[in-house]
């Protein structure tokens, strides 16, 4: 059990450091590509993606998830089998994309013709992804994320490094394809070089059936968790064109930054509830702790985006980008009930529980449609923004409730302090941002006076075991002595 709580503990620690240098690649790279290609651009390459990813989600069968969830010892013939599987089903993905590119792109009237060989050139990505994952999953399988880590930081360096020269050399929206090209050939080489295999075709029907009978509904919720997220290349890219998919996509990838937090969590808390679906008590100590260490940045985060987002906005990406941040705020106050339901998501399947969690994602994915079409006609591609946040505040109550009613008490008691150092920061900030100031000066004023209060704030509502959790990594970085016993934030003590 302690093994297990180490190798989570670490794993998430890896992949935080890792998504922390993610970040700061992403965010230079992006404010230079915001700054010089703008949303019409930014938009085109998000319908190209989501055309190709979306085939491709329909397409993969859940392959690689079964095999990560499996109790017993994989054997190099379970790796073969599901690499044929994936070559069989990538292919015809991408064969059924070179063929019918035209005819998807008539969806966009406002969409340029040099779409239609984007959507093309996207599409072998598909082949880079497939070709890595058999060794992806066995280091996840493993909880081995210290290789993983150092590979996906080269990636983002390769990809954010091209994109920004590509750009500047005027290569327009074909500089983040070429990027994107670059990015998963690299990482490729690499993750097999991490993790090699045997690599062959191999096919047993016993096998495929056993992968594809728990990777199904497995698949069935990651689509299920993307039905949301097609309104706006859908919708918003058939009546408004690349421009209106642009600002709405920058604003939900800006609102939801401390994505990067709970992605780490949910790699690590997958096979680390899996293996711990056998006590209940240790589950419930352990989500307790998963869910109060992601929903304190994420927290954070809409405070300040919220008191000092508009400044900041125009400060950083310019005014053009000024039109998203309603929607950006709108996001960020969202993403910090769907980060909770994720990691209760991932729960509730770790348990076995995939059943009810696929019904669940189900009923949020419609919820999400619904609203936002609904309200795109009275709020423009706003709507979507609006549409997102009625759905996860409804749904996230209702799906922690699938741990239990015993559970779900015990849980949001030990987690409802966290509206205290929003409330705070908010009512700080907001009066801060009332003083006539410059631009400049108003954003760092906002965005620190917000900050402050909300850690300090934290920490005065905080239970004992994360003061303690607190002061006992301070102790280890300031040789200051401190006693007492320190509950590991993944459930060990």
């Amino acid at each position: 059990m302690n093994d297990i709580h180490q190798k989570a503990k670490r794993g998430i620690k890896l992949l935080l450091g890792r998504q922390v240098a993610a970040q700061i690649l992403t965010f230079a790279g992006g404010v230079v590509l915001a700054r010089i290609l703008g949303p019409s651009q930014f938009g085109l390459y998000v319908i190209a993606c989501f055309l190709v990813n979306t085939l491709a989600l329909l397409g993969d069968f859940g392959l690689a998830l079964s095999l990560v969830q499996r109790k017993a010892e994989l054997t190099d013939l379970d790796l073969q089998v599901g690499f044929t599987l994936q070559q069989i089903l990538t292919t015809a993905v991408v064969i059924g994309l070179l063929i019918t590119a035209p005819w998807l792109v008539a969806f966009y009237p406002k969409a340029p013709a040099q779409t239609i060989w984007l959507i093309r050139a996207m599409a072998f990505t598909l082949y880079l992804t497939s070709w890595r994952s058999m060794s992806v999953l066995q280091l996840e399988r493993h909880l081995r994320y210290e290789r993983l880590a150092k590979i996906e930081v080269a990636e983002i360096f390769t990809f954010q490094g091209l994109a920004v020269i590509l750009a500047i050399a005027g290569c327009g929206v074909w500089s983040y394809v070429f990027a994107t090209l670059a990015q998963g050939i690299l990482g490729t080489i690499l993750v097999y070089t991490a993790s090699p295999w045997p690599v062959r075709l191999a096919f047993d029907r016993k096998i495929a059936g056993t992968i594809l009978r728990y990777g199904i509904p497995f698949q069935v919720q990651v689509i299920l968790n993307s039905v949301g997220g097609w309104i706006t290349p859908l919708l918003v890219g058939g009546m408004t064109g690349p421009i209106g998919v642009g600002y709405l996509t920058w604003a939900s990838s800006i609102g939801k930054k401390p994505q990067f937090i709970v992605s780490s969590v949910m790699r690590v808390s997958f096979p680390h509830f899996a293996r711990l679906q056998d006590d209940r008590p240790e589950v419930e100590r352990t989500i307790i702790r998963y869910l109060t260490l992601i929903l304190l940045p994420a927290g954070l985060w809409f405070s300040v985006l919220l008191v000092a987002g508009p400044a900041l906005v125009h400060m950083i990406y310019t005014t053009k980008w000024t039109p998203a941040v309603p929607a950006l705020i709108l996001f960020a106050a969202g993403h910090m009930f769907e980060m909770a339901s994720m990691i209760i998501g991932m729960t509730l399947n770790g348990l076995g529980l995939v059943s009810f969690t696929t019904r669940f994602v189900l009923i949020r994915s419609l919820l999400n449609v619904a609203i936002s079409v609904a309200l795109i006609p009275f709020f423009g591609w706003t709507g979507v923004a609006v549409g997102y946040l009625a759905s996860v505040l409804i749904t996230t109550p209702w799906m922690l409730y699938g741990l239990g009613k015993e559970a779900f008490v015990k849980i949001l008691a030990a987690i409802s302090w966290q509206f205290i150092p929003i409330g705070v920061s908010i009512a700080v900030g907001e009066s801060v941002a009332r003083i006539p100031l410059s631009v400049p000066v108003q954003a760092v004023a906002c965005t620190v006076i917000a900050t402050t209060s909300y850690i300090a704030a934290s920490y005065v509502a905080s239970p004992g075991w994360l003061k303690e959790l607190l002061l006992e990594r301070l102790s280890r970085r300031t040789n200051l002595p401190f006693r007492g016993s320190i509950p590991d934030a993944t459930g060990g003590n």
